[in-house]
C-alpha cells in the first residue's frame, strides 16, 4: 500500500528523512555537478517507499536549486564559460521534454532498472579512463605537472559536439529525472575533452535551464500517471516532498560546491565513481542483484 508520505500530513519521521537525504544530495550533487537525484531517487527509494515517478518529479524540482547553487558558486570562482553553456542549454531543454514524455510511458521499474544500468556503465566508463591514462598515481600527488598533463587535452567544443552532449544530457535528464550532470560529465570529459573541474561547473549551469523545464512539465503530467498500487498520483505529493528537501539539499550544494574547488582530483574522481556504483546497484534492486 502506498504511503501518504508525502502530503501536508506527512509524518514526522519521513520529513526528517527527506530533509537529511536533501542535504546529503546537495552536498553530493554540488561536488560533482550532478544535481543531487543521483542521490536522492535511490535513497528515498529505500528509506521512505518505492515511488519512481513521484521522486522523479520531486528530484527535477531539487535539481534546480542544488544546480543553482552550486552554479553560482562555480561562476564566482571562473570555472565556467558561457559560451559553452549556450551551445549545450539549447539541445538539453528541447530534450528534455522528450524523455519527459517517455518516461510517463514507461513502467517505474523499468525506469528503475534503466537508471541503475546507466549509472554502472558510467561507474565503469570513469574507471577505465582512469586506469588507462594512469592519472591516478599521479592526482594523488597534486603536482602542477599532473594539472599541466590534462589541460593539454585540446578540447573539442564545437556545436555539434557540445549540442549532442546537451541533447542525451537533456533526453536522460527527462527519462530518469537525474540532473543530467550524471550524463554532462563524462561526457564534456570524454567526448569534449575538459577538465574535471570544469566539467562539473559546465554541467550544474547547463541543469538549471533544463530543469526548470523538465520540473513543470513532469508535475503537470503527474496527474495522468498512476503509483504502485494503482492509484493516480498528484503533483501535491512530489511538491511536498521538495519543501522537506530543498533548504536542507541549498546549503548541502553550497557546502558540495566550495569543495569542488579545494579538494585533489583523484578525491573527487574517487567520490564520483563510488556514487554510480552504489547508486546503480540499489536502483538495480529489483533484478534480485
Amino acid at each position: 500500500m502506498r504511503r501518504s508520505a508525502y502530503t501536508p500530513a506527512m509524518a514526522l519521521f519521513d520529513m526528517a528523512s527527506f530533509a537529511g537525504i536533501g542535504l546529503i544530495a546537495g552536498l553530493v550533487g554540488g561536488l560533482l555537478g550532478i544535481g543531487g537525484s543521483t542521490v536522492f531517487i535511490p535513497a528515498a527509494s529505500l528509506i521512505i517507499a518505492p515511488d519512481q515517478q513521484v521522486y522523479q518529479a520531486a528530484a527535477m524540482i531539487l535539481n534546480v536549486f542544488v544546480s543553482g547553487t552550486a552554479t553560482i558558486t562555480h561562476h564566482r570562482a571562473g570555472a565556467i564559460d558561457f559560451r559553452l553553456v549556450r551551445k549545450l542549454v539549447p539541445a538539453a531543454v528541447l530534450f528534455v521534454l522528450l524523455g519527459v514524455g517517455v518516461s510517463n510511458r514507461l513502467d517505474a521499474t523499468m525506469l528503475e532498472r534503466l537508471f541503475g544500468g546507466l549509472l554502472l556503465i558510467l561507474a565503469v566508463s570513469e574507471s577505465l579512463r582512469m586506469w588507462s591514462n594512469g592519472k591516478l598515481r599521479r592526482e594523488k600527488s597534486r603536482t602542477t605537472a599532473t594539472r599541466i598533463v590534462e589541460d593539454r587535452a585540446e578540447p573539442r567544443t564545437s556545436l555539434p559536439v557540445l549540442a549532442g552532449i546537451g541533447g542525451v544530457m537533456g533526453f536522460m535528464g527527462g527519462l530518469l529525472g537525474i540532473g543530467g550532470g550524471t550524463i554532462a560529465v563524462p561526457g564534456l570529459r570524454f567526448a569534449a575533452r575538459l577538465p574535471l573541474r570544469n566539467s562539473i561547473a559546465l554541467a550544474a549551469a547547463v541543469t538549471v535551464p533544463m530543469a526548470v523545464i523538465g520540473a513543470i512539465y513532469k508535475n503537470l503530467s503527474l496527474s495522468q500517471l498512476s503509483g504502485p498500487d494503482g492509484t493516480s498520483l498528484s503533483p501535491t505529493e512530489s511538491i511536498g516532498i521538495a519543501i522537506a528537501i530543498v533548504p536542507t539539499a541549498i546549503l548541502g550544494s553550497w557546502i558540495g560546491a566550495r569543495m569542488l574547488h579545494r579538494l585533489p582530483l583523484a578525491v573527487i574522481r574517487g567520490c564520483f565513481i563510488t556514487l554510480l556504483i552504489v547508486a546503480g546497484f540499489q536502483m538495480l534492486d529489483p533484478l534480485g542483484l
